[in-house]
């Protein structure tokens, strides 16, 4: 063998040895990464509930989950109290409190927002929608038969100032130019998940309400248009729309077209 080829012979063992050490390096990095894949089990009240935004966000994030309603989980956990829901198991630990469980994930699957001042007026617009929720909740509870109430007053003294206070308050959110097409220019967050939501909920039983926020409508249209939730639309539990279905024989009677006509007149 020629001297000469000696030294490069060397260089060419050690480049070869050094490569095969950093495949299994990778090798051992990507199996590290699919036995650490998370986990998700949700548990809520329904198939159409508060955990919605949640379910958005892991369905456009493409991530699989587990999701059990109130009755199939009580079959588990009997003494476990609908009030406590929604629940995330997320790889056997609990996590609580609809809008934690959120937040964990958008910033898991970059759906938070960009950068810290970003990320703040993510979590005010969806302190928004839970205020919103919050007092537009005795309504809905009444109308789909959970609790017995004054439907009328309930209407007009909590439910429809709630929707036009909270819901002018989205809509210059949305009035401001956006590059993306949605609230913020870096891209779709998970606050235009809990927006177009609760859009989606009250422009189902209440379009004349509605029709006076044109810009948040339009959004949760963007939304639900997106290509990653089509999968999910069009498979979701039949429950959902029947929830729907449900409050619009509860609140049109034959003779009107909307509550706030009956209401108001």
């Amino acid at each position: 063998m020629e001297p000469l080829l000696m030294p490069w012979i060397l260089q060419q063992k050690r480049k070869a040895s050094n490569n095969n050490m950093l495949e299994c390096s990778a090798a051992k990095r990507k199996r590290q990464i699919i036995l650490e894949r998370p986990q998700f089990r949700l548990i809520s009240f329904c198939t159409w509930d508060l955990a919605e935004p949640t379910r958005l966000i892991l369905t456009y994030a493409g991530i699989d989950f587990e999701d059990i309603n109130y009755e199939n989980y009580k079959f588990y956990e009997p003494d476990v109290s609908p009030a406590e829901f929604p629940l995330l198991n997320y790889n056997g630990k609990i996590l609580r409190e609809n809008d934690a469980i959120a937040r964990m994930l958008a910033k898991m699957y970059g759906l938070a927002g960009n950068g810290f001042f970003e990320q703040a007026q993510v979590d005010s617009i969806v302190a928004i929608v839970k205020d919103l929720y919050a007092a537009t909740l005795p309504y809905f509870e009444d109308v789909l038969g959970f609790k017995v109430t004054d439907t009328e007053k309930i209407f007009k003294e909590i439910f429809k100032p709630a929707v036009l206070q909270h819901c002018t308050k989205l809509e210059k959110y949305a009035l401001k130019l956006s590059n993306s097409g949605f609230l913020f220019d870096s891209g779709i967050t998970y606050a235009d998940f809990s927006v177009s939501y609760m859009v989606q909920a009250i422009n189902s039983i209440h379009p004349e309400l509605m029709s006076k926020f044109p810009n948040i409508l339009l959004l949760s249209q963007r939304v639900f248009a997106l290509p990653q939730l089509q999968f999910y639309i069009s498979t979701r539990p039949g429950k959902q729309d029947a929830l729907f279905e449900k409050m619009k024989r509860e609140l049109y009677s034959s003779d009107k077209k909307c509550l706030t006509e009956i209401f108001d007149n």
